[in-house]
Parts: C-alpha cells; sequence; structure tokens
C-alpha cells in the first residue's frame, strides 16, 4: 500500500489530475464526495438511484441520502420510494 500511495503522490506530481491519479489505487481505499445541486436535480437524481435497476451500492448510498431529504423537505421527495 506505501508503493501504491507513493505511485499516487508521483501521478500528482507529473500534473496528473486527482481523478486520473486515483486509477493506480485500488478499489477498496474510501473516496469522499461533495455534490451540490438544485432540488430538481435532486429529485432526479434520487429517482435514478433508488430505482430497483441502479446498482446495489449506490441505492444505498442514495437511500441515505433520501432519508435526509425526507427529514429535512419531506414534501419535496414524499413520491420518491427507496
Amino acid at each position: 500500500m506505501f508503493d501504491v500511495e507513493e505511485l499516487y503522490k508521483q501521478c500528482l506530481r507529473l500534473n496528473y489530475t486527482p481523478e486520473e491519479a486515483r486509477a493506480v489505487l485500488p478499489l477498496c481505499l474510501k473516496s469522499e464526495l461533495y455534490m451540490t445541486a438544485n432540488l430538481r436535480a435532486w429529485r432526479t437524481i434520487l429517482k435514478q438511484r433508488t430505482d430497483k435497476a441502479a446498482h446495489s451500492q449506490m441505492r444505498f448510498i442514495a437511500g441515505q441520502i433520501l432519508d435526509v431529504f425526507k427529514e429535512k423537505l419531506p414534501v419535496i421527495v414524499e413520491d420518491i420510494q427507496s
């Protein structure tokens, strides 16, 4: 893992973007994602990502986001099922 970390840092020093450099990292590493969107976009995202056809891990994350919306702005997402 130390070697992989060094390879990642070397890619950054070679002016790779973080997104490009991340390709050398194992898939099991934690990632953080920050998103902003207006309410219409969030509704679309949540409808798509909580659908049964969505990837199970994405459905899990979208379900957590939907729970926050149900708590804070229930009228906005009352018709979306998780």
